[in-house]
Order: structure tokens, then C-alpha cells, then sequence
């Protein structure tokens, strides 16, 4: 009850943003575990047409991210928002026409380019229109609802491809329609709930000097971060679809349904880590929970590495083991990340450190999967293994770099925490 609380407690941008926001996630969820599928087996398009628009998506999500990060730091949100979730829902739409291979990679281009954008600019948005005291109440829950509604897509997705009245082409033209529909959803309630011209005087005293990359690359703290993240999203978020069941199927440990049940215990613990244990633990510093989240990465593949070693219920158990910590890691790291990150920029640098934060992510989930695809032969996968602890610590040490580079009220405890704790006693 806290958390939802303090969600109610939001300002009303904020709240409308975690709506629609998570309303995108469900038309998202509805068509990312069938991209391939529906190209090859529906489509009949050769194997490297998948392949190639996966490449290139991720490729054109880096110029996205950082013209949409530019554009931030110019435009009022109210018009990049939107423009941004148009050019998402416009991409994702062209896969619904995507017969032929330049179709497909046509739509890649212009959905990678506006998918980075979305994320950039959601993310800005909210530290823009929320105060330092409730921007963790604000990423927390946004993170969350993603996690519980991208999990409801999937199970969308699972129904819609298997609709017996409509043709093969025609499921999934209706299903990468509904995901644009969501895009234009979000583009036309943010136009007028969003800042138009807000923090433009902010911006003038800030001075002369326009904002640049350089900038924001100067400064040791976001670079502290951007590292912490880069590692922290490596290990988890780019090995959960990759690496992990990678390493656990092909040692025989644990079946396909096994994996379900893995994926499954990802999304309840995401959502139930937001709402309901995030608001306990705010009388921690972010910094330290950063900490803890990277010691619960290396425990994780520890119980990977053992599960690898059994079979049956006692590598299931392992494996689950695993999963849980991974779960409660990467549902702390992303949310208090993106806050201690809004909370150490300028008005004038905001839109690119969330480029930045987001091309971070994208970059890890290129890296993720190649690095387990290079790894995973030696030693039975067992070298993969142990280079996950390894980048696992290394990620837990850079953790205390950024804390001594980060303002100390910027790394303390969330300050409504502090008054109630104060209160208390």
C-alpha cells in the first residue's frame, strides 16, 4: 500500500506516462518473441533476413538514441514524446507488410531509430516532471508495469498467433498493428499532458554554453554509472534470453518447460520487487543497493555454474535459485540507475544522459548474446560461467567509484525516507 501510494502521489505527467507507457509495453510483448518466427516460417524470407533486421534495428537504435537525446535538450517534451512513439509505431507497423527483405529491413531502420527514441525520451520525461524525492517512486513503478505488462503481450501474442479464423500473414498483421496502435496511443495522450514550454527559463541560466555529449561524458560520475550499468545490464538482462538458458539446456540441467517457469518467476518478481519491496528498502542508500545487486549477479551464476553440474528437481531448484537473485538484481539496478543519473544532470544535459542510459542498454544486449555465443563452447560453457562472476565483481567494485564521484545526497537514501525515519524516532 506504501508504494501505491506514493505512485497516487505523483504528478499527474508521471502518472499518465507509467499508463501509456505500460500499454506500449503490452503491444510490445504481444510481437518480440515472434519476430523470427514470423519472417521466416510466415513470411518464407531466408534465414538472414531475421538476423540482418535484428543487426540493424540495434544499429540504428544508437543514432536514434542520440538524435532523440539532441532533440531532448531543445524541444519541449510535449512534441518529442510524441514524435518519437509515432516513429516507433510507424516502424513496427512496416513489419505487418514485410513480404519482401528490404520491407524488413526498411522497418528495422525506422523501428530501431524510434524505439531508442521512445525509451530516451520516457526516461527524461520523468525526470523531468517529477521532484528528486519522487523520482525512484516514478522509475520504480514505470519499471515494474513494464515487467507485468510486456508478461501479459507474451501471453497475448501466444493467443493471437494461433487465431484459427485469420490467415497466417493475417494474425500477424493484426498483431503488429495492435503494437503500432499502442505507439500512436501513447504519441496522442502525452501531447497534452506533457511540459511544453517547461524548464526553458532553467535552461537560460544554465548559461550560454549549449549542451553537448562531451559534456555529458566529462563528467566522472555518469561515466562511473554508465560502466556500472553497462556490466550490470551484460550479466543480467543480456544473458536472461542468451547465456543462461544457453549454458543450463545445453548441459542438459533443466527442459524447455523448465525455462518457462524460470521466465515466468522473472516477471512476478520484477513486478513484485517495485510495488511491493522497493518502497522498504528506501532507507538504503541507492549506491549500496547498486552494491548489493551486483554481489546478488555473481551469487546468480554461481547457482547457474551448480545447476550446470545436476539434473532433474535439484538443478531446476538451482536454476530457480538463480533466477530469484538475477530477478531481485536487475529489478534494483535499472530503476535506482536511472534516477541517481536524473538526478546529477542539468536541465540542459538531461535528454542526452538518458541517450546515453539507454544506448548503454542497447549496446549490452548486443554484447550479451555474441559474448555467450564466443564462450559457451570451452569448457562445456563452464568459461562463460566463470567470466559472469568475474564481470559480476568488477561491476560490484566500479560501484564504489561511483559512490565517491557522486554528491553524498545524491547517493543517500530517497529524502522523504529520511524524514520518516527521523519521525520515527
Amino acid at each position: 500500500m506504501k508504494g501505491l501510494s506514493r505512485i497516487a502521489a505523483l504528478p499527474r505527467a508521471a502518472r499518465w506516462l507509467i499508463a501509456t507507457n505500460g500499454i506500449s509495453a503490452l503491444g510490445a510483448g504481444m510481437v518480440m518473441p515472434f519476430l523470427w518466427i514470423y519472417l521466416t516460417e510466415v513470411r518464407h524470407l531466408p534465414t538472414w533476413v531475421p538476423a540482418a533486421t535484428l543487426a540493424i534495428q540495434a544499429f540504428a537504435a544508437v543514432f536514434g538514441g542520440l538524435a532523440y537525446g539532441a532533440l531532448l535538450d531543445r524541444l519541449p517534451y510535449n512534441v518529442v514524446v510524441p514524435l518519437a512513439n509515432v516513429n516507433a509505431g510507424v516502424g513496427t507497423l512496416l513489419f505487418a507488410f514485410a513480404g519482401q527483405a528490404w520491407v524488413a529491413v526498411a522497418a528495422a531502420v525506422v523501428f530501431g531509430f524510434g524505439i531508442s527514441g521512445v525509451g530516451t525520451a520516457v526516461r527524461a520525461a520523468y525526470g523531468a516532471t517529477t521532484s528528486t524525492d519522487q523520482r525512484e517512486t516514478a522509475y520504480s513503478a514505470d519499471y515494474g508495469v513494464l515487467n507485468v505488462a510486456m508478461g501479459i503481450g507474451v501471453i497475448l501474442g501466444g493467443v493471437f498467433a494461433a487465431l484459427a479464423f485469420l490467415s497466417p500473414v493475417g494474425r500477424y498483421f493484426l498483431m503488429y498493428s495492435i503494437d503500432a496502435a499502442t505507439f500512436f496511443v501513447m504519441a496522442v495522450a502525452t501531447v497534452k499532458v506533457l511540459p511544453n514550454r517547461a524548464h526553458q527559463a532553467e535552461r537560460k541560466l544554465a548559461g550560454a554554453v549549449r549542451g553537448t555529449y562531451r559534456a555529458v561524458l566529462r563528467s566522472p560520475s555518469l561515466l562511473a554509472l554508465l560502466a556500472v550499468l553497462l556490466l550490470s545490464a551484460l550479466v543480467s538482462f543480456g544473458q536472461f534470453r542468451a547465456g543462461l538458458p544457453g549454458y543450463l539446456t545445453q548441459t542438459g540441467a533443466i527442459t524447455a518447460s523448465g525455462l518457462s517457469f524460470a521466465f515466468a518467476v522473472n516477471i512476478i518478481l520484477c513486478a513484485v520487487v517495485q510495488f511491493a519491496v522497493m518502497p522498504h528498502l528506501e532507507r538504503f542508500s541507492r549506491t549500496l543497493l547498486v552494491g548489493a545487486s551486483g554481489v546478488m549477479f555473481a551469487a546468480c551464476w554461481v547457482f547457474v555454474l551448480l545447476a550446470g553440474r545436476h539434473d532433474g528437481t535439484t538443478a531446476l531448484v538451482l536454476a530457480t535459485v538463480a533466477v530469484i537473485l538475477l530477478s531481485i538484481g536487475e529489478s534494483l539496478v535499472v530503476p535506482l540507475l536511472t534516477t541517481l543519473l536524473n538526478n546529477a544532470v542539468s536541465e540542459d544535459l538531461r535528454g542526452r544522459a538518458n541517450a546515453l542510459f539507454s544506448i548503454t542498454l542497447s549496446t549490452s544486449a548486443v554484447i550479451g548474446p555474441a559474448l555467450a555465443g564466443a564462450l559457451l563452447s570451452f569448457g562445456t560453457g563452464a568459461v562463460f560461467v566463470v567470466v559472469m562472476i568475474v564481470l559480476s565483481a568488477v561491476a560490484t567494485l566500479l560501484v564504489l567509484t561511483l559512490r565517491r564521484t557522486l554528491p553524498a545526497q545524491q547517493a543517500a537514501p530517497a529524502p522523504e525516507t529520511v524524514d520518516e525515519m527521523e519521525s520515527a524516532a
